[in-house]
Formats: structure tokens, C-alpha cells, sequence
């Protein structure tokens, strides 16, 4: 009995094996590219992405070398992007695949124009960092650089304009941010920088007013300060300000005034500068009005310290 027990318990344990080694039921091994591939659109257009992407998977496993190959290996990306919820990330991995598997496919510029897309579907609003829109940017423009005559260079040229003054549009963020928080030295670099880089798609108004603002309120900065002491001490031969006689640091303590005194009114005559060529080129808008109050009280402080002086 015990020897028939023994026997049953190993005949149930290998029948439990073998139907562990067995294949998954499903998909036919036997069926034919053009059958899966044609299956699979149907599951797109009924919106079963998941099933679609099993189907996909199977020929993209099975039948690499098949005709077909290549539209499964874009529509793996499309189940992704076009699905109820989309998936940007994993469709910009299917859509890179495709181009590192195909280089000089004839599809190529469908699979850079939607991997492009998945970056511009993912940009962050303004005041966040711009990655994804960098991304969307290089994507775009790798497009119009290997493909001048894709069908979709007129989208790919409105998008690049969008991805250019949303990048624009968060670097006067980041310069107003600066003059908000006293950074004026910051906001300056920033936005003239902006200003230089970006022409045609800044918000010209903004920027003239909040560089004004920046150059109103700035003062010396730590690295402007740091740079005038090391340029005195080495014009008077020394290693530092430390080893200034009592009268070389009177001497200095003149110099550095009349050092201050300039850049500050450098920096005044650059903020009127920005003042008016906003109230100039933009004299109906509500900066332009704002502009034209800072003149004014900056013209009537000049006035007071002439004299007061």
C-alpha cells in the first residue's frame, strides 16, 4: 500500500511539472506576421491596448525578421501614446527603439515626430524646470534636420515655436523670481541674457520693466566687491587689503566710495534706459505706465541729490 501511495504522489508531482513547463495558452506559435499585425490594429481600434501590446510582443519575439516587424515595432509605441491614459515615457521607448532597429526606415520621421510629441506631451507649466521641453525642442529639430519633407514639418515648426517661448517664458520667471527676492545681481544676468538669446520670443514688456527694476534697486555685488579689493591690493603691491598702512586703508576707504558711487549710477542709467524703451515701444500697455512712474520718481530723486549736493 505504502509502495502504491508512493507511486501515485510522484506520478501527481511530475504531471504537476509538466504543466509547468508547459506554454501559455494563447497566442498560436504557428500564426503568420501578417495575421498578428492585423490582429493588433484591430485591438487598437476596439481600445484594447493592453491585448494589442500582447499580440505585439509575440511578433516582435518570434518573427523579428518578418516584413511586419517594423510597423509592430511603431505600433508598440502608438499603444502606448494613444491609449485612454497615456504612457509618454514607455511610448518614447518604443518610438527610440524603432529608430535605433530601422536608422533609414521610410517611417523614421513618423517615429522622431511622436517620440518628440511624448516629451511635448510631458512639459511642465512655466515656473517648473524646462527638461522635457528641451527634449521636445532637440526632438523637433532633429526632425526638420533629417526629414525636410516629412508631412509633418508644418506641426513640427508651431511646436518648436511653443517649445522656444514656453523655455522664454520660464527664464523670465526665474529673472522676476530674482527681483522678487532681492537676487539683483542674478535677475540682471538673467535677463539680459533672456533677452540676447531668446529675441524673438520674450515677453519684451516684462523684461524691460523687471530689468529696470533689477538695475533701480541693485547695488555691488560679493563678486564685484571680492574682485575691486584684489584688484587694489595687487595695485598696491600687497597680498591683501591686511597689510594696508592706516593711511593706504583711508586711501582706500575714498577710492572704494568713488568706485561705488560710479557703478551705482551706471547701474541707474541702465535702468532708465530699460525704463524707456518700454514706455517707447510699448507706450498703451500697463508696464509702459508703470515704467513711466519709475521715471518720474527716479528723475525726482536725481533732482533731490543735485541738490542736496
Amino acid at each position: 500500500m505504502k509502495r502504491i501511495i508512493t507511486v501515485l504522489t510522484l506520478a501527481a508531482t511530475l504531471a504537476t511539472l509538466g504543466l509547468g513547463c508547459r506554454k501559455p495558452q494563447g497566442i498560436d506559435k504557428g500564426i503568420s506576421a501578417a495575421d498578428l499585425l492585423s490582429t493588433a490594429e484591430k485591438q487598437m481600434k476596439q481600445g484594447k491596448f493592453a491585448d494589442a501590446r500582447t499580440t505585439l510582443r509575440h511578433l516582435e519575439q518570434y518573427l523579428p525578421g518578418s516584413a511586419e516587424f517594423p510597423k509592430a515595432k511603431l505600433m508598440l509605441g502608438d499603444s502606448f501614446f494613444f491609449q485612454s491614459s497615456p504612457s509618454f515615457p514607455e511610448a518614447e521607448i518604443e518610438y527610440a527603439s524603432f529608430l535605433n532597429y530601422f536608422p533609414r526606415h521610410e517611417l523614421r520621421d513618423y517615429a522622431l515626430y511622436h517620440r518628440a510629441l511624448c516629451h511635448f506631451s510631458s512639459i511642465e507649466s512655466a515656473e517648473r524646470d524646462q527638461a522635457e521641453t528641451r527634449k521636445a525642442l532637440d526632438g523637433f529639430q532633429q526632425l526638420l534636420k533629417d526629414s525636410p519633407g516629412s508631412p509633418y514639418v508644418g506641426e513640427t515648426r508651431a511646436k518648436i515655436l511653443q517649445c522656444w517661448r514656453r523655455i522664454a517664458e520660464h527664464e523670465l520667471l526665474v529673472g522676476v523670481f530674482y527681483v522678487n527676492t532681492y537676487f539683483y545681481p542674478g535677475a540682471e544676468r538673467r535677463l539680459k541674457n533672456l533677452l540676447e538669446t531668446y529675441p524673438d520670443y520674450v515677453d519684451r514688456e516684462r523684461a524691460y520693466f523687471y530689468l529696470g527694476e533689477a538695475m533701480r534697486l541693485r547695488l555691488l555685488s560679493m563678486e564685484e566687491l571680492t574682485q575691486f579689493n584684489k584688484d587694489y591690493a595687487l595695485k598696491q603691491q600687497k597680498d591683501n587689503l591686511k597689510d594696508l598702512s592706516k593711511a593706504q586703508l583711508d586711501q582706500y576707504g575714498k577710492d572704494f566710495q568713488a568706485f561705488s558711487v560710479e557703478r551705482i549710477k551706471v547701474f541707474r542709467g541702465e535702468a532708465k534706459s530699460y525704463y524707456r524703451k518700454l514706455v517707447e515701444s510699448y507706450p498703451d500697455s500697463e508696464w509702459s505706465r508703470r515704467a513711466s512712474d519709475r521715471l518720474i520718481t527716479m528723475g525726482l530723486e536725481g533732482a533731490k541729490e543735485q541738490l542736496d549736493s
